[in-house]
């Protein structure tokens, strides 16, 4: 089986940061071994590719020309083994960087790509085993876009990159997000979508001086997405949430003009399966700072309720979601405390959860992609179908456990009609 250098997390529940990050060779499992995807980091749940760019000297005569760094390719023994370069640097600040700082660059960009692969694949597989599980279809592969947005070079007067406030310009892309084909998008997209979603993960602007990777590389880190499991495992989780709730009702919308708006139902459960994955509520741990003095405002072990939630029209889906998000990594703490196979059986009656809602259809005379993602984006709704979902699976036994869970963050049941065993009927 082919390797790839990666970095693996150690949980601990003994520290502040739930854990600790190593540099180790793993191996890649279920990549293609025909076709396309043949020797490339592509297989059966991913598909990683590198849009990335550098300015190289020109010919003869001065100025620069732009050269793509291409997909990483295999050495002679078949492995992907690159090095981390302290997350890479900054190219778009330069017109020709240094030839040192180059090479840092796509090497870090080349670690990108396995270390991507490796951890999206992980989900994915695992994933996937819950909804055989289920009984249901795996999910379409994803495609993965290291350095995304980069902001390095300059095509005919413009750079792929999001604009800067602060500096007036445009700029790497900071972090990961997952993409649709839509009417617009912010940042703009060069490239075709697939209609099945992709992950877009920025080489970044911020040199961090906290966090589990800087510890363990013994410096500051420049914040490439691709290198952070956590954002890896985030982004997924919108994968998950397309094909499963669909909380947008993209599945109603034409394939070109899907929604990418994320509710805060979506961005709470996608930070759940990130830190059931890690095994801690800490996952932003990877890339700040995590102690008894400080502890990031969306870590699960947040104690916020309703009572915090920001309901105006320009709140913070993320920070909203974490209401959500603590809730079920509450539910999970429980499970595992009282069960042999606790944080499974969470993570199967999530997943579940999320099936049914994107089952509840809209009542007739309802414009489908008006009513669904208000009910679907219900926390009242998900608790109820969360519910549900434990009546059909394991008869109830989870229901008073479930409901003291999320009753200490004020979310309630919705009320809800009649179930015909294909989907819930909710009053709303």
């Amino acid at each position: 089986m082919q390797r790839g250098r990666v970095y693996r997390w150690l949980p601990d529940p003994a520290s502040t940061r739930g854990g600790s990050i190593s540099v180790s060779i793993e191996s890649l499992p279920r990549l293609d071994r025909e076709g396309e995807g043949r020797g490339r980091l592509s297989g059966r749940f991913v598909r990683v590719r590198n849009s990335g760019e550098v300015n190289e000297p020109g010919p003869i005569g001065g100025g620069v020309r732009v050269l793509p760094i291409g997909d990483a390719q295999p050495n002679a023994e078949g492995d992907f083994l690159f090095n981390p370069g302290g997350g890479g640097g900054r190219l778009d600040k330069v017109v020709l960087a240094a030839p040192e700082d180059r090479h840092r660059y796509i090497q870090a960009s080349h670690f990108g790509e396995v270390n991507a692969y490796f951890h999206l694949d992980r989900i994915a597989a695992y994933v996937d085993g819950l909804l055989r599980q289920l009984g249901h279809s795996s999910l379409p592969r994803v495609t993965a876009i290291v350095n995304a947005h980069h902001a390095a070079t300059e095509r005919d007067g413009l750079r792929d990159g999001v604009f800067g406030t602060c500096s007036g310009r445009m700029i790497p892309m900071q972090g990961g997000h997952y993409r649709l084909p839509s009417w617009c998008n912010d940042p703009r997209e060069f490239q075709p979508l697939s209609p099945t979603g992709e992950i877009h993960l920025g080489p970044g602007y911020q040199l961090h001086r906290d966090g589990a990777i800087a510890r363990a590389m013994g410096g500051t880190y420049w914040g490439h997405a691709a290198h952070n499991g956590a954002i890896l495992y985030h982004e997924y989780g919108h994968h998950i949430m397309r094909h499963t709730a669909d909380v947008r009702a993209n599945a109603f919308r034409p394939p070109d003009k899907q929604s990418n708006r994320k509710e805060a139902i979506d961005e709470g459960t996608c930070d759940y399966w990130a830190a059931a994955i890690l095994g801690t509520p800490h996952i932003w741990a990877w890339h700040r700072r995590h102690d008894e003095q400080e502890i990031h405002p969306r870590s699960l072990a947040s104690a916020k309720t309703m009572a915090d939630y920001d309901s105006s029209p320009n709140a913070d889906p993320h920070l909203n979601g974490t209401i959500w998000a603590a809730a079920l990594w509450d539910l999970r703490a429980r499970l595992e405390a009282t069960e042999s196979d606790g944080g499974h059986q969470t993570d199967l009656l999530v997943l579940k959860t999320l099936l049914e809602l994107g089952n509840i259809a809209s009542p007739e005379g309802e414009p489908t992609t008006e009513y669904l993602p208000r009910v679907r984006a219900s926390y009242h709704v998900g608790l109820a179908t969360l519910l549900r979902s434990d009546e059909l699976m394991n008869g109830g036994r989870y229901r008073e456990v479930i409901l003291s869970c999320f009753s200490r963050r004020a979310i309630h049941p919705a009320c809800v009609g009649s179930y015909d065993g294909n989907r819930l009927n909710v009053f709303a």
